[in-house]
This record gives structure tokens, sequence and C-alpha cells, in this order.
């Protein structure tokens, strides 16, 4: 199950923020056990589903034209090579651990960060968090926003309907 929820308090992005942002949070009860944060994280966005990779292939083709960063559709990994300061598509994974992963990516516009946090045995926080740098970014992050929740738990409720997670 995925379901939004309260952006939490115990991930290490929340602090961040700055005086225009934006950001959510996606609670998913996975259903294997055992599962650390670095797993859940490759489960998800190693495994990006073909409507997600066409939907950000268009969306570069157009924001490209308005001066934000047009990146690989790909934002992972190999499972073992999942660790700080290593490149997955746009993002940068700042930190690994059994509890989170994060990842971050920096732009003229905007800066991201992408949080993957364990909450309990079955359930993690996938949570995303934005700072709006300038008019351009701000006015792209109103009309994407509705579209990344889509996006988001879409890509989220895949990972669990394949068996990943």
């Amino acid at each position: 199950m995925v379901s939004e929820m309260a952006f939490p308090s115990e991930t290490k992005i929340n602090g961040k923020e700055s005086d225009s942002y934006f950001r959510d949070s996606f609670k998913v009860e996975v259903n294997k056990a055992n599962l650390d944060a670095k797993q859940v994280y490759h489960s998800i966005f190693g495994f990006l589903p073909k409507p997600v990779q066409w939907a950000l292939i268009f969306r570069n083709s157009i924001v490209k034209h308005f001066g934000l960063s047009v990146a690989n559709t790909e934002m992972s990994l190999p499972l073992a090579d999942i660790q700080a300061g290593k490149q997955a598509g746009f993002l940068i994974i700042e930190s690994v651990d059994d509890s989170e992963v994060i990842c971050g990516a920096y732009e003229p516009n905007m800066d991201m960060w992408l949080s993957v946090l364990k909450l309990s045995e079955h359930e993690f926080a996938i949570s995303t968090l934005v700072n709006l740098k300038t008019k351009t970014g701000k006015v792209y992050m109103g009309f994407i926003k509705p579209f990344h929740k889509l996006v988001a738990k879409y890509s989220i409720k895949q990972a669990l309907k394949a068996g990943r997670i």
C-alpha cells in the first residue's frame, strides 16, 4: 500500500528547506521482510517503469529550452554500487546506511533531495524536498507538482506489484 504522509521529522533532509520549497512524502508498506533503505531505493529507482522513463524523456525535450537541467532517465546503480559519492543519473548519492539513502541534485534553478527512510520493519518513507531558487524554478514546480505525485506513487506501486519490495 502507498499513501501520502506528513514529511518525516527523522529524515536527514528535514531542515534543509529554504524560503521557497516543495516537499512531499509517501509511505509504502513493503511485503518483504529484512529490507534496508538501500534495497528499497534500488527496487524503486533501479527499475523505473517505461511510461515514467518516456515521461522523463518528454520532460527533458521541453525543459532544456527554459534553462532547466536535463538528465539521464536512469536514477540508480547496481545495488552493490550504491554508495556515497556515486552518481546515479542526475542524482549524487550523498549518504547510505541501513535506515536511509539520501540523493541530491543541484542546479541554478533548484536544489533537490530524495530520501528513502526506513520507518519500521515493513514501512518506508519516500520523500522529496526541492528548494526553489529562481522564478523559473517556481514556475516549473507549479506545473510539474501534480505529475510528480502521480509518477512517484506509480513508481512505488510498480515495485510492489513486481514483488521487489
